[in-house]
């Protein structure tokens, strides 16, 4: 078999053929008994790390420097809320809010000038500068953004890592609340599912509402995603932009000729690549399978002459959109190598074999090697006793455990179905966090509990700098004397990706821009379900909780069970009920929507291509980890469930902050 590894660039194009058996097509044969000098090794890394530049600058330069500026919003916005307003409400959901009518604003006006052409010069002038404005803002806001979106599984890590440190729960109660949240997923799931069926056909019958199903393609791109297609399928999907924003169609000034982009669209093709480095594509499959040409702002790759000869063809400036087909669970969060394995930039012929296969690997590999670096480098950071520090231990484990938990559902993809990323790197952390305290610690398994309280200390994005000493997530302000650290007041892996997960929620705002006319011709029925999901879920769970004997603290955080992390710490917090119970049911309900949602919505017979029931049901039942998984997999799904859990989890934070709702909630849980 051989796999082709192309190149792409603004000039030139070209290609080379690597055979599995170690053979490089048009250059110096290699042998496998050959064996790689320590210069070949030293000399392909160095060339490896040149070639994943842009890369490299992208992702630990440019994109950190905007998540920063994000922090210092965000951090503002909730001084103001705090102590200000003396509002408990979550900045994140107030940053989404105002960035998504901020988009929405500036995108009318610059319609505004376009309709009124004719009538008004003024009118054009301001339509023109808004849409200036609207393209600049997008291009800087939009790579942090994406970024946080394709990593937003990950942000849900902490919640599960911590959960040895919860209180203790008795056996029959643990079996009553994983009862509860059983029936209470399936009965809400339902009743979601056929409230919205009813609206729409009470809607259609009046005349008030269109179905509005997505188009055959999307069909078949679900079954290609499934295995069901054929490998002629035609698809449109975008890759590497989770915001679903093309900043060129943007702008009201179109310079290209249309003539060659319709040409383009009609003539030019793309393979599926992978977006994980450590994926083995088969391209035999995948170049039979024809992508239309999508413009995009800007070409992945403007390296000019890289062989130290002339261009070998010159291919058009149009950049284009390289298309994926994998399943959302395997690559929503994906490792962002130098695009892609079949993207590598393949070094000058002058090269020895061995050293082209080094570079290969190291611009595939790129992020493996640079977080297997700090974990190497974190080892003796954590076993010296007069430091031993946590944050790049556990942030090193943390990256790599995901990579790794990639690796089975793609290996075995029968177990696509259970072994869930976030479900299967929570065993491998608490195992090699279990093996590491050991070795600390002597052989005391105390040491293990004592340890994670470092995971997450509580001290995020917005307490980071009052030179508070905390852990145990908050609920400790002193340190143990038995297990000092040299950082204490450093903030660990799981405040690090939590504090991200902020920004995730407020990048919803773009793939929410994106279909917002979705949500205003959707709008009746958004609405309804949304508002008698909030209703049975504010006030029948606390009543049967406590009726059947479930502590009323936990009685309480079954009311966050289907709202994302980012609202329901608030709103269980101002409830006074168990936000870790809170968090495990909320990361549970998404990965059973992610797991078993295509089944339910085939046993109740909804209808593959009717992305409105499937994205408000998931939104309300499953929040931001359905969500994440349908940006892959149905982006405009994921705009409705996005809009859904929004609007449910933010009705349900503003109904917390009443005094009155919230003595109501609590006598009805029995505090």
């Amino acid at each position: 078999m051989t796999t082709t590894v192309s190149v792409e660039s603004s000039e030139y194009s070209t290609s080379l053929s690597v055979c599995e058996n170690g053979m490089l097509e048009n250059g110096p044969p290699s042998s496998s008994t050959q064996k790689m000098s320590l210069v070949e090794l030293v000399l392909g890394i160095s060339y490896g790390f040149y070639y994943s530049r842009k890369h490299l600058i992208n992702s630990y330069v440019l994109i950190p420097i905007g998540v920063i500026v994000l922090f210092t919003i965000l951090y503002g916005l909730n001084q103001l809320l705090a102590n200000v307003f003396k509002i408990r409400f979550p900045a994140s959901v107030l940053g989404m809010l105002i960035n998504l009518v901020v988009l929405s604003v500036l995108n009318l006006v610059s319609l505004m000038g376009e309709s009124r052409q004719k009538q008004s010069t003024t009118m054009v002038k301001i339509s023109s500068g808004a849409s200036w404005l609207l393209t600049g803002y997008l291009t800087l806001i939009k790579p942090s953004m994406n970024f946080s979106l394709k990593w937003i599984n990950v942000f849900f890590i902490p919640s599960f890592i911590i959960l040895p440190l919860s209180d203790p729960i008795s056996f029959i109660e643990c079996l009553k609340i994983a009862g509860v949240f059983v029936i209470g997923f399936l009965l809400l799931f339902c009743v979601d599912v056929y409230g919205i069926l009813g609206l729409k056909w009470v809607l259609e019958t009046w005349g008030v509402f269109s179905e509005d199903l997505v188009k055959n393609e999307d069909i078949e791109l679900n079954s290609l995603r499934s295995g069901s297609s054929s490998p002629n399928t035609s698809i449109t999907s975008m890759r590497d932009d989770i915001t679903t924003i093309d900043i060129s169609r943007l702008r009201t000034v179109q310079t290209e000729n249309p003539q060659l982009n319709e040409d383009l669209q009609n003539d030019q093709q793309l393979r599926i690549v992978s977006e994980n480095p450590f994926s083995t594509q088969d391209t035999s499959a995948a170049t039979s399978i024809i992508h239309p040409i999508l413009p995009q702002p800007e070409p992945i790759h403007h390296k000019a002459n890289l062989f130290g000869r002339d261009p070998v063809h010159q291919v058009s400036k149009s950049p284009a959109v390289i298309l994926s087909t994998q399943d959302s669970i395997d690559n929503s969060i994906n490792v962002e190598s130098e695009e892609s394995v079949a993207e590598s930039i393949i070094p000058p012929s002058k090269l020895s074999a061995n050293t082209q296969k080094v570079v290969i690997s190291v611009t595939n590999y790129i992020d493996w090697i640079l977080y297997g670096l700090l974990f190497i480098i974190s080892l003796p950071l954590y076993y010296i006793t007069a430091i031993h520090t946590f944050l790049p231990y556990h942030l090193g484990m943390t990256i790599l455990a995901y990579y790794l938990a990639l690796l089975i559902p793609q290996k075995w993809p029968s177990t696509k179905k259970f072994a869930h990323p976030i479900l299967i790197l929570t065993a491998e952390i608490l195992f090699v966090c279990f093996i590491g305290s050991l070795i600390y610690h002597h052989g005391e398994p105390k040491g293990f509990i004592q340890d994670l309280k470092y995971y997450k200390t509580g001290k995020n994005y917005l307490n980071l700098f009052n030179r508070e000493t905390l852990t145990n997530n908050g609920k400790q302000t002193t340190l143990s004397v038995s297990d000092p650290t040299g950082t204490p007041q450093w903030p660990g892996c799981g405040d690090v990706l939590s504090s991200l997960m902020d920004i995730s929620i407020v990048s919803l705002s773009l793939p929410m821009f994106t279909h917002r006319k979705d949500f205003i011709r959707n709008f009746w029925v958004l609405m309804p379900p949304i508002l008698l999901s909030i209703g049975l879920t504010f006030f029948l769970y606390p009543i049967i909780c406590h009726q059947i004997g479930i502590e009323s603290a936990r009685a309480i955080g079954f009311i966050g069970r289907s709202v994302t992390l980012a609202l329901g710490t608030p709103l269980i917090g101002a409830l006074d009920g168990s936000v870790s119970l809170m968090a495990v049911c909320t990361i549970l309900s998404g990965i059973c929507g992610v797991m078993v949602g295509d089944t339910l919505f085939r046993l109740l017979r909804v209808p593959q291509n009717d992305y409105v029931t499937r994205g408000v049901s998931l939104g309300i039942n499953c929040g931001a980890i359905a969500t994440a998984h349908l940006l892959n997999s149905d982006p405009r799904a994921a705009s409705m469930s996005s809009l859904s859990f929004s609007i449910f989890g933010t009705v349900m934070v503003i109904m917390a902050s009443i005094s009155s709702v919230r003595d109501i909630i609590q006598s009805l849980a029995g505090l």
